[in-house]
């Protein structure tokens, strides 16, 4: 058995916010996003979130929802893999588990985003199948759209449709 037929998918909990944030400077080689993945994420979308966990140790986690104003529409918001577990297979995994969660709920539209300077996350989107929305602006050859999140940020905007 590969070390990740041994990982467990799950919903996430309330209880799993702790161990998201504790991990996500590491991860992210010492960007502190932690402001990205506030406790009410998993008070309020543990439905359609999860967490990958090996002998009870985080390994990722996806931070998805629902649009409430865009009735077939899904959102990550936020995903992680740890670094020694990256290209097994375990995000596609967790990616998929969400579109199932979207498929259920007629909701054939994913979204989702990412920053410009996320080489890898903009690879993985697009290995995904995810098309990249045009935007108001380029860096690195790259289309972002400005203020998306707040002013003045840019971000890669990522469309895919479950069909």
């Amino acid at each position: 058995m590969n070390r990740e037929n041994r990982i467990q998918i799950r919903n996430a909990e309330l209880s799993d916010h702790r161990d998201i944030i504790s991990v996500m400077p590491e991860w992210w080689g010492g960007r502190d996003l932690t402001a990205s993945v506030p406790r009410l994420f998993l008070r309020h979308f543990g439905n359609t979130s999860f967490v990958a966990e090996r002998d009870g140790q985080l390994c990722g986690f996806l931070i998805g929802f629902f649009s409430q104003v865009r009735s077939d529409e899904g959102y990550i918001h936020f995903a992680g893999v740890h670094p020694e577990m990256r290209k097994t297979g375990l995000a596609r995994r967790l990616y998929e588990r969400f579109y199932d969660v979207c498929h259920g709920n007629f909701r054939p539209i994913v979204r989702s985003c990412t920053a410009p300077i996320n080489k890898l996350s903009i690879g993985f989107h697009r290995a995904m199948g995810f098309s990249m929305e045009p935007g108001d602006a380029h860096v690195d050859g790259v289309p972002v759209t400005t203020g998306y999140l707040k002013d003045g940020e840019q971000l890669v905007l990522f469309k895919k449709d479950l069909g």
